[in-house]
């Protein structure tokens, strides 16, 4: 993944907006709050505190945290309310350790049943999260990264694995969202790349890679126990928009210093063309 963080350019939800894309922006917000670590797992997200900061009602909030809960990344408590997901460290332990014995057989029947075409379809997928990570579009690179295993599930022609692959890696796609270094890469570009080489060439090493893999991405989280601190919904989303503003800021700031040495070069050639009259 890239060592940038992604911070997509969403704006905050006005009156003027359609329904839909204020929704959709407040759910980005959320999404990237969560994402970028500054929501850590376990904390309270209060409707009314969300409203307030949106400046919608709690029926729309409540939508977006539905939308969240869907996806796994909030949790719904009845007479409690919404939390982040919070995954134990030992459920990432062990869903880890799953899909290191699980993937080490998927591999290896790889190894037999991938065909020319599975090669293809796999290098064209490898170029997809190579454009996710040049764009700096962490979420999407996530998705695409787990896709890149379940891919070689489906290639290993056994429906069981393929079906029990894709609940780890479900599971293990929200972890890494959640726990990921914040600008950090669990996934090195060139790992994936590596596995299917790999395979490509029938290297009888290609199980053992894809099992190290697993062990390099598992190491790379910040798994660790103990609550959340209290934190104030207002001064994350106030900080995320303070961020936003700056990166605006000094994208018109190289604009204005380009405009004034165009300016300067369109002067410096009118000075010299009239003095080559002369």
């Amino acid at each position: 993944m890239s060592a940038t963080k992604a911070r997509r350019t969403t704006a905050p939800a006005t009156a003027e907006q359609p329904a839909g894309r204020a929704q959709d922006a407040i759910y980005e917000r959320i999404w990237n709050a969560i994402v970028d670590h500054s929501l850590p797992p376990g904390t309270k997200l209060t409707e009314d505190r969300l409203g307030e900061i949106f400046g919608v009602g709690r029926t729309r909030i409540r939508q977006v945290l539905f939308q969240l809960a869907h996806e796994g990344v909030v949790t719904l408590e009845p007479n409690r309310g919404a939390f982040v997901a919070q995954p134990t460290v030992r459920d990432a332990r062990e869903i880890f350790e799953a899909r290191r014995v699980l993937e080490w057989a998927v591999v290896a029947r790889a190894l037999h049943t991938l065909t020319p075409t599975g090669i293809k379809r796999l290098r064209e997928h490898l170029r997809r999260e190579d454009a996710a990570r040049t764009a700096g579009d962490r979420r999407t690179l996530i998705k695409l990264s787990g896709d890149f295993h379940l891919l070689l599930g489906e290639a290993s022609g056994n429906s069981v694995m393929s079906d029990m692959l894709r609940n780890l890696v479900s599971r293990a796609s929200l972890i890494i969202a959640l726990y990921e270094h914040a600008g950090a890469s669990s996934c090195p570009p060139d790992e994936h790349t590596a596995i299917l080489d790999a395979i490509d060439a029938r290297n009888p090493r290609a199980p053992d890679m894809m099992r190290h893999h697993l062990e390099h991405v598992e190491r790379s989280l910040m798994l660790r126990s103990g609550g959340s601190p209290a934190l104030d919904l207002k001064t994350i989303f106030d900080a995320q928009a303070s961020l936003r503003s700056g990166d605006k800021d000094a994208n018109q700031g190289n604009q204005s210093q380009y405009d004034g040495e165009h300016d300067a070069q369109d002067r410096t050639s009118s000075v010299k063309r009239r003095r080559a009259r002369n």
